[in-house]
Order: C-alpha cells, then sequence, then structure tokens
C-alpha cells in the first residue's frame, strides 16, 4: 500500500454550484478532515522543559481537534506537562496538562485556545480564518517536574481542516 500525495483541500460533496433553491441543487461540498500524528518517547529526560515539533500545518488550515494521547504511563517524574503552541507561544492551542497517567487528555481549554485553532483572533490570513497565510510549526513543550522520567511515552494527534495557499477556509479559487 502506498500513499499519495494531493497538494491542495478537498472538496467533496455531490452538488458542486448551486444551480436552484432546493436540496440537491444547493452547493454541499465540503473540505476534507486530515490529520498528523507524532508520538514520543520521553524516558531519560531530565526536569525540565523540551520541545518536538509534532507537526507543520499548511497555509490556512483550522484545527479541528488534538488529542493527547499517554501509551506509556510516566514514572520518576511527579508530575509531565505538556502544552502546544507554535514555537513562539508555548500554549497557543493547549493549556500546560498534566499527562503522567495512561489514556487519553481531557480537553480543557479556554475559549482563547480554541479560538487560535480556528483562527477567530487572526488577521494573517485574507478572512481571518485559519491558522494563517503560512505554514505553521505545532510545538509540544514537555515540562517533568522533580525528578527524571524513567518511562513516558505520549503520542499526539494533531485533526485540521486544509485550506489552500490563500489562506481561505473554502477559497474561491478552488470552487470554480
Amino acid at each position: 500500500m502506498g500513499f499519495a500525495t494531493h497538494l491542495g483541500p478537498w472538496l467533496l460533496g455531490t452538488v458542486r454550484n448551486t444551480t436552484g433553491t432546493n436540496v440537491g441543487t444547493i452547493e454541499n461540498c465540503g473540505a476534507t478532515v486530515v490529520s498528523q500524528t507524532f508520538k514520543k518517547n520521553y524516558t531519560g529526560q531530565a526536569a525540565s522543559a523540551t520541545t518536538d515539533t509534532i507537526c507543520v500545518l499548511p497555509a490556512g488550515a483550522q484545527i479541528v481537534d488534538i488529542f493527547i494521547d499517554t501509551l506509556v504511563a510516566f514514572t520518576g517524574s511527579t508530575a509531565a506537562n505538556v502544552s502546544i503552541g507554535d514555537g513562539t507561544t508555548a500554549a497557543l492551542y493547549w493549556a500546560a496538562t498534566d499527562v503522567t497517567t495512561a489514556g487519553r487528555a481531557a480537553i480543557s481549554n479556554a475559549a482563547s485556545k480554541l479560538g487560535a485553532w480556528c483562527g477567530a483572533a487572526s488577521s494573517a490570513s485574507p478572512n481571518g480564518v485559519g491558522i494563517g497565510a503560512t505554514d505553521v510549526k505545532v510545538i509540544a513543550t514537555m515540562t517533568p517536574t522533580v525528578a527524571a522520567v524513567t518511562a513516558g511515552t505520549v503520542q499526539y494527534t494533531v485533526v485540521y481542516v486544509v485550506a489552500d495557499s490563500s489562506g481561505l477556509q473554502f477559497p474561491a479559487s478552488s470552487a470554480a
């Protein structure tokens, strides 16, 4: 089985252009949802912050969800706090959360964090939607406390909708 690369958003639906006012004649296409996953074994990490690029989002992408799964519970350190940001703001997308216990971290983000997922406060893209007009690194910052980690593995998954290079969520140039 191989992978195929498609540059640009995939729009799926049965009606591409609206030609009337009844269902079946009204455009119903939408952009597809994709994801990127990064797994990190933190065993041996000292009790200090470390950062990793967990993915790079294409210009104009809109984050739909972020999953933080602790696959191997942390031992050695009393807490393993992770935040997710863009390299400039450490917790732009996810506030610091202790992930020492195996399982999926519950999302407890404030509205401002969730707003950053869709670019609600952004003026970087043409209409303020999406992460901006350029690709963005998504960074996880892990900070164990008290002692070095003797075991601990985390898998990060960022789920997003792709937009095209104009930064628009459903660009007119792709709908023609």
